[in-house]
């Protein structure tokens, strides 16, 4: 069953963000022998990666020409699993340092994607090879490319003191985009390595693609030989050091929880039936204003009011699609996301075939968009060693995040004939808001969103933001867009909500998000009131995704007994839904039903554990209790057990 579960939420994003942020940064040797340097990567002060470059120059077509090699590599153990990523480039420049053709490969998933990037007058032809599949695309430029050794070259004569600064264009390689670029000299300053001082130039770094300001330290050759940048998960810093302990760093490490818990937002009430919700208005408070806020406008999301720090936002569901035929005529507004690409491989033969069995006999498009996101949802494992795939590995493998559910819906769509797109934003789950990618299709004029990781009934609740759309044409690198200005930079207050009688509530500010009283816990938001046990005390009164505990009780002897939130897929069985949940409580015994509230009711008791499971599409409550006379402690706490309370919002 596809309840909510920590793998939903995208951590993949927020690792290709970060990524992009390192290697955008140009570091080269200006000297004529070859030349080779190793990077350690840190973020928050965990080592979690390397950078190997190796630079050299030869003589061809009667110039010199420079050759740079980079190797990334990131690796990361998240909660037992290996999540990494790796880049290798190839930049090839003038000697003085004009761009002439740019190779890279990324592997975030079990095959590799490579590019080649040749620069020609006012334009950059691109072919991609994917999935054995070759892709090609061109984009037009003005002005000049510098590559690596140019903004060297560029720093080195312009850059002396506090207050210097300098304007350059590059292509940034890892996001595929021609992207403005500016040094700004900030101090001089001693830097220490390698167990010496050394004398460098400290400089505040902007690449206009990434959106975010970095800090680098300049040698006397004017190569960075340290760099700082903020992430998701707090200061990213590369710094020049020995090859043995840049490797070492490759094996990956656990990264401490505080680190994920700055990529989710707690949110600041828990709200009640979100896969069912119609209207969403919340406030977003940036914690940098100095980046800015992004357009974020989309046909569902309006911007209520803006100022520097703060941010207003409406989200609204859309109403389901009047009926529209499919396959959708190709033109000059939907080609790119008709048209199959690296990523979004819709002319993939199995995948077509397969589209063709599942939505067979269908004519309308959104009831055939929503049989392909049943398909995903029922057909997907989650797997967060995949951090970015092309859809044929996705398809072929039926494994990634919530990136690859996403990917692969929007191909399958494509290959159907009805445009699509991957969205990237922020999703309400269980008391936060956390990083996610969805698909949208194109009905009429009207991009429509479905979610094929966390799944509602039609189209796709109203419970999250929008930051950023790509049809993956111009490559991965189009899916950040205002992520790095947004991902774990701003905090999200709910103002509003509304489900689906219309009736709107209102959040005002300084509520809490429940109220103990005594023996009495009391969630006005989710309509709920619990007492506990003489000799109980409460506890996990704060735990959030992706814990389902909305409150838990600790009793003597090592009794328990926790009160779980679960989300549950519209199409399946109530009795389904129940025995799968309880299948994962491992309680060996048989299921009674009956009725509670008339909502349909589960319960199942052994001696030393027991269940009760209400299905309140489209929710589960589950009460569960825990050691000696299990169902004796889950008899008394459930009949203390109320739903849809009216208990008034409590202030500070």
């Amino acid at each position: 069953m596809r309840l909510l579960k920590k793998n939903r939420l995208s951590f993949s994003i927020l690792l290709l963000l970060l990524v992009s942020q390192f290697v955008l940064t140009p570091f080269s040797s200006g000297s004529l022998p070859p030349s080779e340097k190793w990077f350690l990567v840190t973020i928050a002060d965990q080592p979690v990666g390397y950078i190997h470059e190796v630079s050299s120059r030869k003589s061809a077509g009667g110039g010199e020409v420079l050759l740079n090699t980079s190797d990334m590599k990131i690796v990361l153990n998240r909660l037992g699993s290996k999540v990494e990523m790796q880049f290798a480039t190839e930049v090839e420049e003038t000697g003085e340092g004009l761009l002439k053709k740019v190779s890279y490969d990324m592997r975030a998933s079990l095959m590799s994607t490579r590019t080649e990037a040749v620069v020609k007058d006012k334009a950059i032809e691109f072919r991609t090879e994917s999935g054995g599949k070759s892709y090609a695309r061109t984009i037009q430029y003005s002005g000049t490319l510098l590559g690596q050794e140019g903004i060297r070259l560029l720093s080195s004569k312009s850059l002396k003191r506090p207050g210097d600064a300098v304007e350059f264009q590059t292509f940034a390689a890892e996001l595929e985009a021609v992207s403005k670029g500016s040094r700004k000299v900030l101090m001089a300053e001693m830097l220490r390595l390698g167990g010496k001082d050394i004398p460098t130039l400290k400089v505040e770094e902007f690449i206009e693609a990434a959106s975010v300001k970095s800090t680098a330290w300049l040698n006397s050759d004017y190569e960075v030989v340290k760099q700082e940048t903020s992430t998701p998960f707090g200061p990213g810093v590369f710094v020049l050091a020995d090859k043995a302990r840049a490797l070492q760093a490759a094996a990956g490490t656990e990264l401490p929880a505080e680190m994920y818990e700055r990529s989710i937002i707690r949110s600041n009430i828990r709200l009640p039936k979100a896969r069912g919700l119609e209207y969403l208005k919340v406030k977003l408070v940036h914690k940098d204003p100095g980046l800015g806020w992004p357009e974020i406008k989309s046909f569902y999301q309006s911007i209520v009011s803006k100022d520097r720090e703060t941010l207003v936002l409406e989200i609204k569901r859309p109403r389901l699609p009047k009926t529209a035929p499919f396959p959708v005529s190709m033109n000059g507004k939907n080609r790119e996301y008709l048209q199959p690409n690296a990523y979004v491989q819709s002319d993939e033969p199995r995948i077509r075939s397969l589209v063709g069995d599942v939505i067979a006999g269908e004519k309308d498009l959104f009831k055939a968009a929503l049989k392909l996101e049943r398909w995903v949802s029922e057909n997907m494992t989650f797997d967060p060693g995949i951090a970015l795939a092309p859809s044929s590995e996705i398809f072929q493998n039926r494994r990634g995040t919530c990136l690859g559910y996403a990917t692969l819906l929007a191909t399958m769509a494509r290959a159907a004939g009805i445009p699509s797109r991957v969205v990237m934003g922020y999703v309400y789950a269980l008391g936060m808001f956390g990083g996610h990618a969805w698909t949208e299709i194109l009905v009429g004029d009207d991009w429509i969103p479905v979610d094929a990781a966390i799944v509602a009934e039609g189209v796709a609740d109203a419970a999250r933001l929008s930051f950023s759309t790509a049809s993956m044409y111009e490559g991965a690198g189009s899916l950040s867009g205002a992520g790095p200005q947004l991902f774990g930079r701003v905090d999200i207050r709910i103002l509003e909500y509304a489900a689906a009688d219309g009736r709107k509530i209102v959040v005002p500010e300084g509520t809490f998000p429940y109220r103990v009283r005594g023996d009495i816990y009391e969630n006005p938001w989710l309509g709920l009131t619990l007492k506990k046990p003489a000799g109980f005390k409460f506890a996990k009164l704060d735990a959030v995704w992706p814990d389902p505990a909305v409150v838990a009780l600790e009793g003597p002897g090592g009794a328990k007994a926790e009160l779980q939130q679960y989300y549950l897929l519209p199409w399946k069985e109530n009795d389904r839904s129940a025995g799968e949940i309880i299948g994962r409580l491992d309680i060996r015994a048989r299921t009674e039903i009956g009725t509670r509230n008339g909502l349909p009711m589960f319960s199942v008791a052994s001696p030393a554990k027991a269940a009760l499971v209400i299905i309140d599409k489209p929710e589960a409550w589950v009460l569960v209790a825990e050691g000696k006379d299990a169902p004796k402690l889950l008899d008394l706490i459930a009949s203390s057990l109320k739903f849809k309370l009216s208990v008034k919002p409590t202030s500070r």
